[in-house]
């Protein structure tokens, strides 16, 4: 066990200098350097953060050696050690200008803010399976699956309140802060626009009445995400009689995770025969200044639909609300065009 963490809750913080390259990274000022942690200041770094850092899923299918050379078919597999863990994704976010996904990000992302005096836990949730229903009505019901998203709760010690962010859940991604709260209402918050809203409610697991109860359980805290018909603005409060229903992201408990257990979730997301990433093809991020219009490429091998890779806008005032995809390009999935692409539309450095 030589290679176990001597010291499994160690909390890493970036250096000045490692936090003003994260700074220009974000397109912001180094002024903010010497900024007291604030919820004003929070806000702005995660919303740069989801800005200009996209979640990426492209180091487990393609190893870095590939890129070089003749262009080469792209296919979905897993490169296992190319994923960055932790904050070893430090040089591919700030330096390489790329993207990873949770565990790497949102990791990075949590010794950046630290930097600031912010309190950082980084926590584990177990996903929703069938995002986007209503799990009171949906034949799918409340479909959970494993513990494979990492997010951050962030405090500071002026603050009564700790705030959930994610940096790295990608389309539907909640772009502000959000409260923890007890109260039995939760905490209930608008997004970039007016048709986005989400929810933050402190409760156990929610489960079908078919399914078993675990026998010992703790309540937790539930991230939900508003839907309502096309072209209707969500207004606060919202109650029983407004327009559409709560679908849930994810769940989590509060209970900091140890980095060696971060290892085992990396593991079971990027290499293992079961992991569920090395499935799908995804980069995406918000786009700057777009009130949360969210620019995304996405290729899963699907009979009939060729090898490309499809980018699309969603989201933004001019979404309306709809997840139907607009300005849509495809890229082929190989390593020439899409090394292209991914240098000129997403900043990529190779």
């Amino acid at each position: 066990m030589s290679n176990y963490p001597p010291d499994p809750y160690v909390q890493p913080k970036l250096t000045r200098t490692e936090a003003e390259a994260y700074l220009q990274r974000l397109r912001l000022p180094s002024s903010l350097l010497d900024s007291a942690p604030s919820l004003s200041l929070l806000s702005t770094l995660f919303l740069s953060h989801l800005e200009w850092v996209p979640k990426d899923t492209s180091p487990l299918h393609v190893p870095e050696a590939q890129w070089n050379g003749p262009s080469t078919p792209i296919k979905l597999s897993s490169a296992f050690t190319n994923m960055p863990l932790g904050a070893s994704a430090y040089d591919r976010i700030v330096h390489e200008s790329k993207g990873a996904f949770c565990f790497s990000i949102n990791a990075t992302f949590a010794g950046f803010l630290r930097h600031f005096g912010f309190t950082i836990s980084e926590l584990v949730g177990r996903t929703f399976k069938s995002l986007g229903n209503d799990p009171m009505v949906h034949p799918d019901g409340w479909r959970w699956g494993t513990l494979t998203h990492e997010l951050l709760l962030a405090g500071w010690p002026e603050s009564p309140d700790r705030y959930l962010i994610d940096g790295a859940w990608g389309p539907g991604n909640l772009a502000k802060p959000i409260k923890l709260t007890t109260d039995p209402e939760g905490e209930a918050i608008l997004g970039l626009n007016d048709f986005e809203a989400y929810r933050l409610i402190y409760e156990e697991l929610p489960l079908s009445p078919n399914m078993t109860p675990p026998i010992d359980n703790i309540a937790g805290y539930t991230l939900y995400r508003r839907f309502a018909p096309v072209g209707t603005p969500h207004t606060l409060p919202i109650t029983a009689d407004s327009p559409g229903y709560w679908s849930p992201l994810f769940h989590f408990l509060l209970v900091s995770v140890p980095i060696a257990d971060y290892m085992l979730y990396h593991h079971f997301s990027a290499s293992h025969e079961m992991a569920s990433f090395t499935a799908f093809w995804l980069i995406t991020r918000i786009i700057p200044d777009s009130g949360g219009a969210r620019r995304s490429m996405m290729y899963a091998e699907k009979e009939g639909q060729g090898k490309r890779a499809k980018v699309f806008t969603t989201g933004g005032l001019e979404g309306r609300g709809s997840e139907e995809g607009r300005d849509v390009e495809w890229v082929d999935m190989e390593t020439g065009p899409m090394k292209e692409y991914l240098t000129r539309e997403f900043g990529f450095k190779f």
